[in-house]
């Protein structure tokens, strides 16, 4: 009874996941089906297969031989196409990264439906479905970059007009304020308006890719002044993909204090360590993806302070220049205090308070 509960419980959480997916701002494939000539071929029957789930669906070409699919999810996608009086076509290599609008046009040769031609290219650089201007940063460069803070916000200044400003944790896009631009993780939104920040940045592990939204960027988007950030989150697979990971940074490499005179360096531990797993559920289905990441840190700092002697805390003050008394302080002009200087070598420590002077302290041997 308990293990079909947690059956139960795992499905729901699956279906979950499967629901926020879903609503994400995905991309699109579209194109059209041509002959040797260059003519459309109608009716044609293509299949699109996503290479890692193995996850397919199918549409005919219309009369004009166009198709589209839309609501796909980033990554690595196989074409199939098959025409009565052309040989079969498989496509590979086709990549449809986040809210992009991939196009292929996909050419048949004549001959019969045993034959089947063999095509393995990614799509055309130039963008000519949208005019919309958008960066995408995919998982191989997020995984390649070194980020001090794991943060990939970081990885946002490498599309053009994007500017992190020092000290700060959001980016500027096209000259536009921190807080008026939009960011969506699987097409939810993190910005909490007010105070105009993120409500929370997923470790590197959990990110498939992201693209920034520059300029002329399509009406589907909206609360934002600068850009927008585009976050798909890692699903996972028809195989069981794990990794362990942990960073350790000590003082073993730290420079020492200038003025310290010591040969000690501060303490600095700090371990960023985390875990993520992912495969399927469902064979060709249901998918699942899980990961952790925590940090833990033991940093020591050092400071320089002047405190008195073990003699000058008994009286003593042999070899000490200029020696004020407390017990002379009064106040002049403008209330400020006025110390006598003593010449003798050696005086009985007596503080006290007088008028509005705060404390009279004893100055640091010069």
């Amino acid at each position: 009874m308990k293990l079909r509960n947690l059956h139960w419980i795992i499905l729901s959480l699956a279906l979950a996941g499967a629901k926020v997916a879903s609503a994400q701002i995905a991309g699109e494939l579209t194109g059209r089906i041509l002959d040797s000539s260059g003519a459309a071929v109608p009716n044609a029957r293509i299949d699109l297969t996503e290479s890692s789930k193995g996850v397919h669906q199918t549409t005919t070409a219309t009369s004009s031989g166009d198709y589209v699919f839309i609501n796909l999810t980033p990554g690595a996608y196989r074409i199939d196409v098959a025409a009565a009086g052309f040989s079969r076509l498989s496509r590979t290599g086709i990549t449809v990264g986040t809210g992009e609008t991939v196009t292929a046009e996909l050419k048949l040769s004549v001959g019969t439906d045993q034959q089947t031609v063999k095509v393995n290219g990614d799509e055309p650089l130039l963008q000519i479905a949208t005019s919309n201007i958008e960066t995408n940063i995919s998982k191989p460069l997020i995984a390649a970059m070194p980020l001090n803070s794991r943060n990939f916000v970081q990885l946002t200044t490498l599309a053009p007009g994007v500017e992190l400003p020092p000290g700060t944790v959001l980016p500027r896009i096209n000259g536009g304020r921190p807080r008026t631009n939009e960011y969506l993780f699987d097409g939810i939104s993190a910005l909490q308006p007010e105070p105009g920040q993120v409500a929370f940045f997923p470790i590197l592990d959990d990110i498939q890719e992201f693209t920034v939204e520059a300029n002329n960027v399509p009406a589907e988007f909206g609360r934002f002044n600068g850009g927008v950030v585009n976050v798909s989150t890692r699903s996972g697979s028809s195989a069981f993909h794990g990794s362990l990971f942990e960073y350790l940074r000590n003082e073993d490499l730290n420079a020492r204090n200038y003025f310290s005179n010591t040969g000690r360096k501060p303490e600095y531990r700090r371990n960023l360590y985390g875990a993520a797993l992912g495969g399927p559920i469902l064979h060709d289905r249901l998918f699942f993806f899980a990961d952790y990441q925590g940090v833990k840190q033991l940093i020591g700092v050092t400071r320089i302070s002047t405190i008195p002697t073990l003699n000058e805390r008994q009286g003593i003050f042999t070899g000490v220049s200029k020696i004020f008394d407390p017990s002379t302080t009064t106040v002049g002009v403008e209330n400020m205090c006025v110390r006598s200087l003593l010449r003798t070598s050696s005086i009985r420590r007596s503080i006290r308070r007088q008028r509005h002077c705060w404390r009279a302290f004893l100055p640091p041997p010069i």
